[in-house]
């Protein structure tokens, strides 16, 4: 990132297509973790709701019943987990500047806890398939 200073003696940020921003420190620092944390957000959202439905006994709940067979709720939520988790590099790396240096960020912990759990999984189905 090349810095410049423009005439009032502040810091201008160079972006590769060229644009110039004025953006002061704490502006450019908000963008960088909305960046950062924007992505992920929903995939921490699913597991948030995977984890709250994955050890309930289901009271009677009707309007969650019409929609949701007791187990079906965690299905669900792990299906957007899975859909989350994928979307989340997707999103990151496509992120518009000033929030393309947060994204970046984002996008490869979400390739590294992506490919984390696929090992994971791998090994569970080895595991299964070596019984």
């Amino acid at each position: 990132m090349d810095l410049e200073h423009d005439e009032e003696g502040g810091i201008v940020t160079k972006y590769p297509a060229g644009e110039y921003s004025t953006l002061s420190d704490a502006q450019r620092n908000r963008a960088y973790w909305i960046g950062l944390i924007g992505p992920a957000s929903p995939a921490l959202f699913f597991l948030v709701c995977v984890v709250l439905t994955m050890n309930i006994n289901y009271p009677d709940y009707p309007l969650l019943d019409k929609f949701f067979g007791g187990e079906d709720l965690l299905i669900f939520s792990l299906c957007n987990l899975f859909l989350a988790a994928i979307a989340w590099p997707i999103i990151a790396f496509n992120l518009p500047p000033p929030y393309h240096e947060g994204g970046k960020r984002s996008g490869r912990i979400g390739l590294m806890i992506g490919g984390f759990f696929m090992l994971v999984v791998l090994w569970f189905f080895s595991m299964i398939g070596a019984s």
